[in-house]
């Protein structure tokens, strides 16, 4: 069937009844995607933003606050047993909530990552092969270990046949030098910042490429396949509207909102933008399959790729908000206490052992809400001076440093941002 181009008032009607018969706000992406299948539709995601935010049904850019992250339930992502997903507000955004009694001790979940970075001091060891490309365990001593075959200095290694094929599937492709020798800079970079939120934006975009080539990742919808424990039920190729339809659905925040809360931001800042900047121009570069001096062995066909998503996952704003993502390779929660149903599901984000004000700090800073005001944070510092922690404030001085730019004074050295990091508490 054909697509049409639908009228102003159709789309407002059909959105509008959409939004009404979910338990949470629909994210852009998915509503469109919704949109154009229902109704066969040839509908941009500029036109729907601007005809909802017309219409009262999507608050305005400038009414959002940009420090609040922004996230939304995946319903296609497989739960396991005892375990859902819940939407409470824009403020709180999604949880887990427990369905089922959990007994002290005894394990919620244990699942692999649907992405994953090494930690940033051993990114050097994974480019060289000590560490698995794909898990990060050590490769040394192992007899089933495979070197990467592709050659052109890349001297990646995986523990075993297994890591190998879905680190082929869902990242290595894209940021091997042997297979895609522009991806070389943009390592470089990545090994000098020590930039973990970096690195796992060029896997996710690397994932999301990959649905394109001739080894796809497996798909983890429910409807389609699981992977629920690691254990593929049913084998299935992952789509690119899939996949991007799982990475909308992650908690996101500018990378600068967060940046511009540490106490040395105003030192920071003079090396950190441009060095942020130069990172997006290599990454363009290394993985955009529209770049004319893309070789012919890329392994991505740019016109099997929908344009328009094309241009917004490389967009600089779209760049800003995910590289304040940060993941881990294997995820295992136990309750530390009985646990009823009806109860939400709840971890510690930062060392319980720290002092209450670096926890606050911390929280703060890296997850963007405080100061926090838990029953331990508030019995412990009753008298607590909120003062330094002004989002608006914060806020204000991320966009006023966005078009700093690079001087002789900001080229400091890797040895000086490596202290000041450390300082901080990077």
């Amino acid at each position: 069937m054909s697509e049409v181009v639908p009228t102003d008032e159709e789309v407002v009607h059909a959105a509008r009844t959409r939004i009404e018969n979910s338990e949470s706000m629909p994210g852009i992406s998915k509503l469109l995607i919704a949109l154009r299948e229902e109704h066969h539709w040839r509908l941009s995601e500029k036109r729907l933003k601007n005809l909802l935010t017309s219409a009262g049904l999507r608050k305005h850019t400038s009414q959002v606050k940009p420090w609040i992250p922004v996230s939304s339930v995946d319903e296609d992502v497989p739960l396991p047993d005892g375990v859902k997903a819940v939407y409470f507000d824009s403020i709180k955004g999604r949880g887990l909530v427990a369905t089922k009694p959990f007994a002290q001790g005894q394990s919620v979940f244990v699942e692999d990552a649907f992405l994953a970075a090494p930690p940033p001091s051993q990114l050097p060891k994974l480019l060289s092969g000590e560490l698995c490309a794909h898990c990060f365990l050590p490769t040394s001593g192992s007899s089933i270990a495979l070197n990467c075959s592709a050659g052109g200095g890349c001297q990646a290694r995986f523990c075993n046949r297994i890591c190998h094929a879905r680190a082929q599937s869902t990242h290595h492709p894209l940021l091997c030098p042997g297979t895609n020798p522009s991806c070389k800079s943009f390592l470089q970079h990545l090994e000098q910042y020590q930039w973990h939120s970096l690195h796992s934006v060029s896997r996710a975009i690397a994932r999301l490429l990959l649905t394109a080539s001739a080894h796809p990742p497996p798909s983890i919808s429910v409807k389609t396949g699981a992977t629920v424990h690691g254990v593929p039920t049913k084998e299935a190729p992952a789509s690119f509207q899939e996949t991007l339809h799982h990475l909308d659905a992650f908690a996101t925040v500018s990378e600068l909102e967060r940046r511009a809360r540490n106490p040395g931001w105003d030192i920071e800042s003079k090396m950190f933008v441009p060095a942020l900047k130069t990172a997006h121009e290599l990454l363009v570069k290394a993985l955009d399959p529209r770049e004319k001096s893309r070789s012919r062995n890329f392994p991505i066909k740019a016109e099997k790729l929908p344009a328009a998503d094309l241009d917004r996952i490389f967009a600089y704003d779209t760049f800003l908000s995910r590289s304040g993502v940060r993941m881990a390779t294997r995820i295992s929660a136990q309750a530390l206490r009985s646990i009823n149903p009806g109860e939400e599901l709840m971890i510690s984000y930062v060392d319980p052992k720290l002092p209450t004000d670096r926890r606050r700090l911390l929280l703060w800073r890296d997850y963007c809400f405080g100061p926090c005001a838990c029953q331990r944070c508030t019995k412990e510092q009753p008298n607590f001076d909120s003062a330094n922690f002004d989002a608006s404030a914060a806020s204000l001085l991320a966009a006023n440093t966005q078009n700093i730019a690079p001087s002789e004074a900001q080229q400091e050295s890797a040895s000086l941002e490596h202290e000041l990091r450390s300082s901080l508490g990077f």
